[in-house]
C-alpha cells in the first residue's frame, strides 16, 4: 500500500518499504524490460513444465530491481492447478517472506540443518530448505547468485514439482521467445 502523500509504501509491519510494481500486460518486451538493469534474477523454469506459463512478474527497487518476482501456473502435479512463485531479492526485503506468510525479512535461522530440495539456478546448484508456513501453500528458500531464492506455491501439494530435477533460468540472460505467457496468476501481489 502507498502511504497517502508519499511515494513509499507501507507494511504495517515494516513501516517504510520500496512499492512492488507490477505490469497489468504481460508480454516477452515487458519482461526484458523489467530484466534490463535488475540487479537480481527473474528465475523461470527452464524448460517449463508441461501446460505450465509464466503469469505474471513483479519488482521493487529503481533503479535497478532489488527483488523480482516471477509468477507461474499450470497443471498441479497430483491433479487440479497450482501457481509458484519465484522470488530473488537482495536481504532484507522480505518480499519472499511475504509471500511464505512469515512475519520477519529474511529466513535466518531457517536455514540450518540439511537441505530438503534443491533446484539447478544458472547452472549452480541451489539447495533449498523448508519453510514453515500456511497449510495452503508451501515455501522453500535458498541462494542463488549471493541473493534469497523463494519458491512458494499453491497448494500445498505442489511441492511435488521439486520431486523433478527443476532447473532455473534467469531471464537477465534471455528472454525465450518460446516462453509461453498465460493469464493473471491470483498470487502474484504477496496477501493475495
Amino acid at each position: 500500500m502507498v502511504r497517502p502523500g508519499s511515494a513509499e509504501a507501507w507494511c504495517h509491519l515494516h513501516a517504510a518499504v520500496t512499492p512492488l510494481h507490477h505490469s497489468v500486460v504481460l508480454s516477452h518486451d515487458t519482461l526484458s524490460a523489467v530484466c534490463l538493469d535488475a540487479r537480481v534474477p527473474a528465475w523461470v523454469p527452464d524448460p517449463m513444465p508441461a501446460g505450465w506459463s509464466v503469469t505474471g512478474i513483479a519488482w521493487g527497487g529503481e533503479p535497478g530491481a532489488r527483488g523480482i518476482v516471477v509468477d507461474c501456473a499450470g497443471p498441479a502435479p497430483l491433479g487440479g492447478s497450482a501457481e509458484l512463485v519465484l522470488v530473488a531479492e537482495e536481504p532484507g526485503t522480505g518480499l519472499g517472506a511475504g509471500y511464505a506468510g512469515l512475519p520477519w525479512l529474511d529466513p535466518g535461522e531457517l536455514i540450518d540443518g540439511p537441505s530438503a530440495a534443491a533446484v539447478q539456478a544458472a547452472g549452480q546448484r541451489a539447495p533449498l530448505w523448508s519453510v514453515p508456513t500456511a497449510d495452503d501453500r508451501w515455501a522453500f528458500v535458498g541462494e542463488a547468485y549471493g541473493v534469497w531464492l523463494w519458491l512458494v506455491a499453491w497448494p500445498a501439494t505442489a511441492a511435488w514439482l521439486l520431486a523433478e530435477d527443476l532447473v532455473l533460468l534467469d531471464l537477465r540472460d534471455r528472454v525465450p521467445a518460446d516462453l509461453p505467457l498465460g493469464p493473471p496468476g491470483e498470487h502474484l501481489l504477496p496477501g493475495s
